[in-house]
């Protein structure tokens, strides 16, 4: 789980200038195994000076050494390919029991990853908060981090609650802006609930849904304008008053 060490490695030699995307997948079955994949992709241009630039010793083989060696973890892949303009390396591990594997708090430099299980219910908690770790960057201040992205995405059978945004029953996911954690100290919390039980029903996203509300509530606002003023007008004709002549 040295992984995000290959974060610190770049950062510091001033690589990650919005040139570097850094994706966390991390899926949990019913049966409580699940795969955890973590892709850095550069962009082709920059990606010798990225590998020149890499310490020996911080390629994913080496970085993933560690945690290969767990008896949760079933299996380990390695791959390199090149998408969308994007030289990708990425490692995927298959493991037999997620939440045994995080079942104490691990951390990795600046990141802390922890499962809680309490009567059937999980809990994924993940912190990033530089101010804390002994990571130092050296002119961060000076680079250039408006569009570097590190996205988490977190699937499981059923997510009850999550402070991430929820696209689906059992996906959450979360965008973390490195201009502020990394130069502003901010700190990155990430927590979602999940069940291995599936879900049972119909999920629409909140996204989807709270436009359909503004839209309801907007109507419903205009039709009851229209029949207060259907009713007063209404009225009215009825009161008319009618002249008598004798």
């Amino acid at each position: 789980m040295r992984f995000f060490l290959i974060l610190t490695a770049t950062l510091t030699l001033g690589l990650l200038s919005g040139c570097i995307t850094i994706v966390e997948d991390i899926t949990v079955f019913e049966d409580g195994s699940g795969t955890l994949r973590f892709a850095v992709g550069v962009e082709s241009e920059d990606y010798e000076a990225f590998q020149e630039g890499i310490p020996e010793g911080f390629e994913l083989e080496n970085l993933f050494s560690l945690i290969a060696r767990d008896e949760n973890v079933t299996s380990i892949q390695f791959d390199r390919y090149e998408e969308a303009g994007r030289n990708w390396e990425t490692a995927e591990l298959q493991v037999a029991d997620v939440s045994a594997l995080f079942a104490t708090r691990r951390r990795i430099g600046p990141i802390e990853i922890i499962f809680n299980e309490e009567e059937g219910e999980y809990r994924f908690t993940q912190t990033l908060n530089v101010a804390s770790s002994t990571l130092v960057i050296p002119g961060i201040n000076l680079m250039d981090l408006s569009t570097a992205s590190f996205r988490v995405n977190l699937s499981t059978p059923q997510i009850i609650d999550t402070n991430g945004i929820q696209t689906a029953a059992g996906v959450s996911t979360w965008e973390i802006p490195l201009d502020e954690v990394l130069q502003d100290g901010s700190t990155a919390f990430l927590r979602a609930d999940y069940l291995l039980e599936p879900y049972e029903g119909f999920f629409i996203p909140w996204e989807v849904f709270f436009p359909y509300v503004v839209i309801g509530f907007l109507a419903l606002g205009g039709i009851s304008v229209l029949v207060v003023i259907l009713a007063n007008t209404l009225g009215r004709r009825e009161k008319e008053q009618t002249l008598k002549f004798k």
